[in-house]
């Protein structure tokens, strides 16, 4: 069970979705058997390619999916069990910012409206207290006061993600989700909103998962990191161990691909063969093996477990 360092624990957990209505029922296995600590006041960076369950994981983590099996604590409460209910409660402790954040915000609403809805939701402040927390909200985001009678369609999208944030702290959450936050962004406002994010993660003392596919944004960013292949944990380690002596080959070869300006420290690509295998119809071993390059018999017919290798340094590899 969880412990006073740990604020998210995740069990065993397992999504799959049902397709195919009309067509015949399929499943599609998102996630397959996950176990994570989250700990306090930490950002867990999470990564790997496109398709490999990111997002499905720290949604279901959120209970925005009620998972197929497994359990969720947070603070030693198990969330998967609780009803609509109970999980208001844990709305509040736990927050997310989306990659778009044009979709995730209501267009007819003001900036106003969006950021103290959540208060108005979840809290009984009165109409006077809530627009003087959204004022100071937008002040610490660096927005101007009368951004809170504009519309967000008048906003740039590094504007807009500044709102996001703004939103998510409302109501002074423990926990802030970040799924991909800044890839819709340019470069140039990439690195304001990053900055903005570790500011306001010492100031309000949160714990954050940090989701992205940009290996290099992910170690400016995360305490740990966690790599995810095919709706499993692949390796997790701490940044430093991660970058510089990765154990699973996936792991090697996404280290390998970070593109470096400095021709001295560009290492040799690992070249990957095969196809990705589909989720409809998982591999009976090990999720990479098609992929890898030091792949062997018992690889084909055994998933290797996610063990401890090292000092606090996991990998779910048999030659590891």
């Amino acid at each position: 069970m969880t412990d006073a360092t740990t604020v998210i624990e995740v069990q065993g957990l397992v999504q799959h979705f049902a397709q195919g209505r009309y067509t015949g029922r399929t499943i599609v296995h998102a996630l397959n058997g996950v176990d994570l600590a989250i700990r306090r006041g930490e950002t867990l960076g999470l990564v790997g390619e496109t398709g490999c369950g990111k997002s499905t994981l720290v949604r279901a983590i959120m209970r925005l999916y009620r998972p197929t099996s497994g359990r969720v604590f947070f603070e030693g409460t198990d969330i998967t069990r609780l009803r609509e209910r109970g999980l208001r409660f844990v709305r509040r402790k736990m927050q997310m910012i989306f990659q778009d954040p044009a979709d995730s915000m209501n267009g007819r609403l003001t900036v106003g409206y969006i950021i103290e809805e959540p208060l108005l939701i979840q809290t009984g402040m009165s109409a006077r207290q809530r627009r003087e927390k959204c004022l100071a909200l937008l002040a610490d985001v660096g927005l101007p006061e009368d951004s809170y009678t504009r519309w967000p369609h008048e906003f740039s999208g590094g504007q807009r993600q500044r709102i996001a944030i703004a939103r998510a702290l409302a109501l002074d959450p423990k926990v802030v989700v970040c799924d991909e936050p800044v890839s819709a962004l340019d470069v140039s406002v990439q690195s304001q909103i990053l900055n903005l994010l570790l500011d306001m993660q010492k100031e309000h003392a949160l714990t954050m998962i940090f989701v992205s596919h940009a290996l290099a944004v992910v170690r400016h960013m995360s305490d740990r990191v966690a790599v995810m292949y095919l709706g499993s944990l692949m390796e997790l380690a701490d940044s430093r161990t991660i970058y510089e002596s990765p154990r699973h080959p996936y792991t090697k070869a996404l280290i390998a691909a970070i593109p470096r300006t400095d021709p001295a420290q560009r290492g040799q690509r690992i070249p990957l063969s095969g196809e990705v295998p589909s989720p409809l119809r998982l591999p009976p071993g090990c999720p990479f093996f098609s992929n890898c390059p030091l792949r062997f018999d018992l690889c084909a017919r055994e998933k290797p477990s996610f063990r401890r290798i090292g000092d606090d340094h996991f990998c779910a590899c048999h030659l590891a």
